[in-house]
């Protein structure tokens, strides 16, 4: 690497031993592949998004960038876990350890949800203090402009360039990988290429589909996966047995090189007690830090 840091991140200088050996003994990013699979009890986050888009008004008068959805709320739980975790947002370059200057999400975004239509890839930045409101203005507008752009967005606009280009492809992502490998590439490159980013998530929910494992990309840096699958019922844990509760399936797939296992277990449960308290996605960063790392104190995951 020419330069130590990067325009994604800055390279961690005090790495614990085990982090800068693991990327010498796991060189890429599916042979250090952690896999986790959790059932989560979605009523609550359902009965928040129903009151949020409810003080907006009539369904139909509601603009579609402030519509508040399940969707942007489990975005919502990811932001705040990652910016009150922020071990989480790091990755492997080079078998160097990096902390991301930003948090970025990528995800699919379906023309129509239909099967066959064109889709494109969105990639939206965060800042750790966003809440729910932020993060949906933020999700809804970009979900927006690439329906509006058309098929793929910015990413694609760059693949189709090179693919048009006679013998081209090898050469510019030959060229393309060389200038990442010395932490070259250029920032605005880095900035729309969606496999650049704290992580890649998929809604398969929203077409009907149940979750699978993912694999991770070697592409680009992105230290997670996280596929969100359909909605079932299922009898709650505390309520009785002929009650019903809506949950989502989440399977996450991750490279485990860049943190420890208690620190991803404390993170997944963060992550949990959004879900099912998120009313705690409205409160101030600080403000839900202090409330929910009281309730982790002495326990690796409160997951039950």
């Amino acid at each position: 690497m020419l330069f130590i840091d990067r325009p994604d991140g800055k390279k961690v200088k005090q790495a614990h031993a085990l982090n800068a050996v693991m990327p010498y003994m796991m060189s890429g990013r599916n042979q250090s592949a952690v896999y986790y699979d959790k059932d989560i009890d979605v009523e609550a986050a359902l009965l928040h998004v129903r009151a949020k888009n409810a003080c907006l008004g009539p369904k139909h008068e509601i603009p579609e960038q402030e519509r508040c959805s399940l969707f942007a709320l489990v975005l919502a739980a990811l932001v705040r876990t990652i910016a009150i975790r922020p071990g989480l947002n790091r990755f492997i370059h080079g078998r160097a350890l990096y902390q991301r200057n930003e948090i970025a999400i990528s995800f699919v975004v379906k023309q129509k949800m239909t099967e066959a239509a064109p889709e494109g890839s969105a990639k939206v930045y965060f800042k750790p203090e966003d809440n729910l409101d932020a993060v949906t203005h933020r999700v809804n507008k970009a979900i927006a402009y690439v329906r509006e752009v058309g098929e793929g967005g910015d990413g694609e606009e760059i693949a189709k360039l090179a693919h048009r280009i006679p013998g081209a492809k090898a050469l510019v992502i030959g060229l393309y990988k060389l200038l990442d490998r010395f932490n070259l590439a250029p920032a605005a490159l880095l900035r729309v290429d969606p496999f650049y980013a704290t992580l890649f998530f998929a809604n398969l929910g929203s077409i009907g589909l149940d979750t699978p494992f993912h694999h991770l990309y070697e592409w680009g840096n992105a230290s997670f996966f996280v596929v969100m699958g359909k909605m079932t019922q299922k009898e709650g844990h505390r309520i009785p047995s002929e009650a019903k509760h809506h949950c989502i399936n989440f399977k996450v797939t991750l490279d485990e090189r860049i943190s420890d296992g208690l620190y991803f277990a404390r993170s997944a449960s963060i992550f949990y007690r959004l879900l099912t308290s998120p009313a705690l996605l409205d409160l101030g960063l600080e403000e839900a830090k202090s409330i929910l790392e009281k309730g982790n104190e002495g326990s690796p995951d409160r997951m039950g």
